[in-house]
């Protein structure tokens, strides 16, 4: 891969942290009269092309920082190869033509260490990983639409009960189809039973196995069932990183079944990862994981920077192979380069330039530094857990040695389906004297089938720790008697009821 041609963006090995690296951000000058840092006169002028003017309070405290506040307005990996091999990227707005490119190459750095080059990604930073995931069903609905339908079925949707709330959302918007998750359960009495669109499309759940993945046989059994009907549509979404158990469904091998199972079922299937929150963390400490381009299947990705990729809020990356982009294109005429293929239309060149700046300055190793010192901590934590005498009352729960997620059943109240009051915030904030004052760890909870095979089947509920850098030995401490805590209080509610 990294003697392929097209690589010249890939993510450093090691970091680059010298003058002429830190001159590249530094040196972004304002565009169309926007504030710069030596003036001192609240003389309000545009900010964006075109914009609004500032409040001179406003300058007065921001203007360092609004001078690289340009808009980053379409996307600007697209491109034309020459005859001589080279690839030639097509304009996009004027004025901001610096910016344009730090985003490209960093989306290029990124697509390096996930199987991608220059030649075969598109991409651009959007506003975080859920308006990642609803371009990519976007693109797969409208890549599907191309394909025969005999039976006016519409697509199916297929994910696991641990997707990310956000391709509900997508389906939704997207009038792929209605459903609900708030059916009455007749044996546990909630209400978790996943009703799908009883037209027959839209989101349907895949069961998975005991550590939160995507099985192939509950995915067959889906697909079978549903091609039965009628459908002959298919859009996957497979997560890299589930919100509760860190958990990566199998990619390379969903993506070798839909080779095979498109002939022999002649229908059409769309492949999209959701790798919001492990696409950070995989690539550094398990390159050898294919989940990214390097598997022929994939079509489109989504990442965030702002989980583990150390930006600031928002900083999706939105990614999919070329010519795919080109499906949602609108056509322009005000705005050089006479397109947009985006979700956002206007959107803050922030986070494409400051990743550009960490990516060059620290190179992958840092990123690794990082993601290790996570694992780290994520292992000293369970282990206390198994080594402690006085902790029965905490299960730990299979995870993934790549995300840093440490799933986790707390016996303490079997009647209790949601965070116990000890660990929720802000906590105990009259007697601390402050406002939503935050505990050191952050502990959430979600629902998990009792039969991992079975959407359907009464859940459980699960707890998880996001383990980060500043979850020190000193926190995980505070964790623990926190859980000791909440053990007693309950001993004593059942023993003087």
């Amino acid at each position: 891969m990294n003697n392929r041609k097209g690589n010249e963006f890939q993510w450093p090995e090691i970091g680059d942290n010298s003058e002429a690296v830190r001159n590249t951000v530094i040196n972004i000058p304002p565009s169309y009269g926007a504030y710069t840092p030596d003036e001192d006169v609240c003389e309000p002028r545009p900010v964006c092309y075109p914009g609004t003017n500032l409040s001179p309070l406003a300058l007065k405290h921001a203007k360092k920082l609004l001078t690289k506040q340009l808009n980053a307005i379409g996307c600007h990996t697209h491109g034309e190869i020459q005859e001589d091999g080279t690839l030639t990227f097509n304009d996009g707005e004027g004025g901001f033509e610096i910016v344009q490119r730090l985003e490209r190459e960093a989306v290029f750095m990124l697509a390096s260490v996930v199987g991608g080059t220059k030649y075969s990604v598109d991409g651009y930073f959007c506003g975080g990983g859920t308006e990642g995931n609803e371009m990519g069903l976007w693109i797969g609905r409208k890549y599907l639409r191309q394909f025969p339908d005999p039976r006016k079925f519409g697509t199916v949707v297929l994910a696991t009960p641990l997707r990310h709330y956000s391709i509900d959302k997508a389906v939704d918007l997207l009038d792929l189809g209605q459903h609900s998750n708030t059916g009455m359960c007749i044996y546990c009495r909630r209400e978790h039973i996943f009703l799908p669109d009883h037209s027959g499309s839209g989101l349907h759940l895949v069961g998975m196995n005991d550590k939160g993945e995507m099985t192939l046989d509950c995915l067959n059994k889906v697909i079978e069932e549903k091609f039965a009907e009628g459908c002959r549509r298919f859009l996957i979404v497979a997560t890299v990183g589930t919100c509760l158990m860190g958990s990566i469904d199998p990619i390379a091998q969903i993506g070798d079944y839909i080779k095979h199972k498109s002939k022999e079922l002649h229908s059409a299937f769309y492949l999209h990862v959701d790798a919001s929150f492990a696409g950070f963390t995989v690539p550094f400490v398990n390159p050898d994981l294919k989940f990214g381009f390097d598997v022929p299947e994939v079509m489109s990705m989504t990442f965030d920077g702002d989980k583990m990729g150390r930006l600031p809020y928002p900083a999706g990356i939105f990614m999919c192979r070329k010519p795919f982009m080109k499906l949602v294109s609108r056509r322009i005429n005000y705005v050089r380069g006479n397109e947009d293929d985006t979700l956002s239309g206007s959107r803050s060149c922030l986070s494409p330039v400051l990743a550009w700046f960490l990516w060059k300055s620290q190179g992958m190793e840092e990123q690794r530094r990082y993601v290790r010192q996570c694992l780290r901590y994520r292992e000293h934590l369970l282990k206390r857990i198994k080594e402690d005498p006085f902790l029965p009352y905490v299960k730990p729960l299979p995870y993934s040695p790549w995300v840093n997620f440490a799933p986790m059943e707390l016996w303490i109240d079997p009647d209790a389906h949601a965070v116990p009051e000890v660990y929720c915030e802000p906590k105990n904030a009259k007697v601390r004297g402050f406002e939503a004052m935050l505990e050191p760890f952050h502990l959430r909870s979600d629902n998990f089938p009792s039969d991992p095979a079975d959407p359907n089947s009464c859940p459980r509920t699960v707890y998880k720790i996001c383990v980060m850098p500043h979850n020190t030995p000193q926190t995980i401490d505070c964790f623990l008697n926190a859980v000791l805590k909440a053990a007693d209080d309950w001993t004593v509610r059942m023993t003087n009821p």
